[in-house]
């Protein structure tokens, strides 16, 4: 009987299933990418007369990679389009060949997602005639 107990450990062993082996730890799952990062800002309600309280949050300090959403939760229809700053009640806009934002209508209840992979500040506004509205990103490494 003793043979037999011997032979049993012996064929254990030889199986790799030895006392004091160490479990082996399973593979490691490959890593997923984060999914990239929202930001949303939100048009406010009678956003034409609030200057530089017509988007919530006003400014936003994002990573670059980061994409920003725009949803108009306003009453009207807004633009967005690249500013050259000035006064936040009046803003002015920048030309179309060097906007970075450039939206056509954006009704209400509709979003825009703009993704920016270059750090810098972009001032943005709604262009349209008596909308009084300016916002900023800035967008760091």
């Amino acid at each position: 009987m003793k043979m037999g107990v011997l032979a049993a450990v012996i064929f254990c062993v030889l199986l790799g299933w030895g006392v004091g082996r160490s479990a082996e730890t399973p593979p490691a799952e490959p890593a997923q990418p984060a999914p990239p990062s929202v930001v949303m800002i939100k048009i406010v309600m009678d956003a034409e007369s609030r200057c530089d309280n017509a988007y919530d949050p006003p400014v936003v300090t994002v990573k670059a990679g980061t994409t920003v959403e725009w949803i108009n939760q306003d009453y009207e229809t807004h633009t967005l389009i690249s500013s050259a700053g000035g006064d936040p009640c009046n803003p002015k806009e920048l030309s179309p060949e060097v906007r970075v934002i450039d939206v056509g209508q954006l009704p209400p209840r509709k979003e825009y997602r703009k993704t920016f992979a270059k750090p810098g500040e972009y001032l943005y506004m709604c262009h349209l005639p008596f909308h009084h509205m300016s916002g900023k990103i800035i967008v760091v490494p």
